[in-house]
């Protein structure tokens, strides 16, 4: 392939001289920092949490810079490598992918010194067409390794451990649930309101860990961190004090307590299929007085919304007490047949065409010991929800391009301007 600053140059944007500008000092600044150390994570889900444990446990032991957010683009790799200065002896940077090619294209870039591959799941679907599409994509940040670098791998997913074949000529440190993982990991609790605890097991060495994750499925994010930490030379007892200032990440299984005493586990960043099974796990598992889901659909499945709906709705009638479903005026009286007609009963169902409808009756039902999940994509803005329960939300557009979370727009509190206003 072309490097990108030898294509052609007529005709090119703005814009696009600056993207290019961008990644060719990166390029010539990551080659000059040949004493900071540059680790790399990468996954369908969990990356983000495995990003931030990782740098908490590396800024306990050295000076260490982290991707801000979820900012993993070639370009947001880049504009960490820059941010990067000589002091740092640690860079953490979160890689993703949105279409193929660009986890490669961020690797010939970053060539980092450690690479952590979480897991292969099923994300972004209109674009990987099947799980082994997704893998190839991951694997291809191996590929950018560095000469005498190390890969760390999840042993506990196949298409994970396949990559560490003969093929890939680095030395490779496994992590996984099995003793005969490298870094595994023993006496796993995470039933709410407990957080994630476990004991971490390095060889014949053992040391119990404290989180503030919500759910046990965030065990092979930490136990990736955790691997690439040890490799740097943070040692187990660092690993345990640096855990517990690790707080959820925001709309990712974030537990928010309301003032009617109500908790809220806002799951509203993500809504692949991927990230809800271990969430609604979570709520199955939970202690509460009434469970409550609340969701307007799930992505990255292969089945129809109403295959989804039924899904959904039979597994919900096992667990949950009330099923709140938010969509069109259309949708939610399609929804509400398909959920009766799957046996869930009729009192505990809740169907509500606009997010500002849901979000009220939420403000006089809901009561102190209710567990609610709130699921949704990042394009649905489900976390307006969350928001109205404790403040006076004013933004319920239908429909918003932004694709943040409404508590970084500064229209959530203050009514949005009509498109045709000046």
């Amino acid at each position: 392939m072309t490097p990108f600053y030898r294509m052609k140059l007529r005709g090119i944007t703005r814009s696009e001289w600056r993207r290019r500008a961008v990644l060719l000092a990166a390029i010539v600044w990551r080659r000059l920092l040949f004493r900071t150390m540059f680790i790399a994570i990468t996954g369908s889900v969990g990356k983000t949490t495995g990003k931030e444990m990782l740098a908490a446990m590396l800024s306990s032991h050295a000076p260490t810079l982290a991707t801000s957010g979820t900012s993993n683009t070639t370009i947001n790799v880049a504009q960490t490598i820059l941010r990067a200065r000589p002091w740092h002896r640690f860079v953490v940077v979160e890689v993703g992918t949105d279409s193929p090619g660009w986890i490669r294209r961020s690797a010939s870039i970053l060539h980092p010194d450690v690479a952590v591959i979480l897991n292969v799941g099923r994300t972004h679907t209109d674009r990987f067409l099947s799980l082994d599409d997704t893998a190839l994509e991951k694997a291809a940040l191996l590929q950018g390794l560095r000469r005498n670098g190390v890969a760390i791998l999840n042993q506990d997913d196949s298409r994970v451990a396949a990559m560490g074949g003969e093929t890939l000529r680095r030395r490779m440190v496994w992590f996984g649930r099995g003793r005969q993982a490298n870094v595994s990991a023993t006496h796993v609790s995470a039933i709410w309101p407990q957080r994630l605890s476990l004991t971490l097991r390095v060889g014949n060495r053992s040391q119990r860990v404290e989180t503030r994750l919500v759910g046990e499925h965030w065990t092979s994010s930490l136990l990736g961190a955790a691997a690439a930490a040890l490799e740097c030379g943070v040692s187990l007892q660092e690993i345990a004090e640096a855990l517990p200032r690790v707080n959820p990440f925001p709309a990712r299984l974030d537990p928010r307590e309301l003032p009617s005493g109500a908790i809220i586990l806002r799951d509203d960043f993500n809504g692949s299929i991927e990230s809800f099974v271990p969430a609604f796990k979570v709520l199955r598992e939970a202690h509460a007085a009434r469970k409550i889901l609340a969701i307007t659909t799930v992505s990255d499945s292969q089945e129809t919304w109403d295959k989804r709906l039924r899904r959904i709705a039979c597994d919900a009638a096992q667990v949950v007490d009330h099923l709140i479903l938010v969509g069109t005026k259309d949708d939610a009286k399609r929804a509400a047949k398909k959920v009766i007609a799957s046996g869930f009963p009729s009192e505990g169902l809740h169907c509500f065409a606009t997010s500002a409808d849901a979000a009220k009756f939420l403000l006089a039902f809901l009561r102190a010991g209710d567990l609610l999940l709130l699921r949704g994509r990042i394009s649905d803005h489900m976390g307006r929800l969350y928001h109205a329960q404790i403040n006076s939300v004013q933004c319920w557009l239908e429909y918003c391009p932004k694709m943040i979370l409404c508590e970084q727009c500064p229209e959530l509190f203050r009514k949005p301007r009509r498109a045709d206003s000046p």
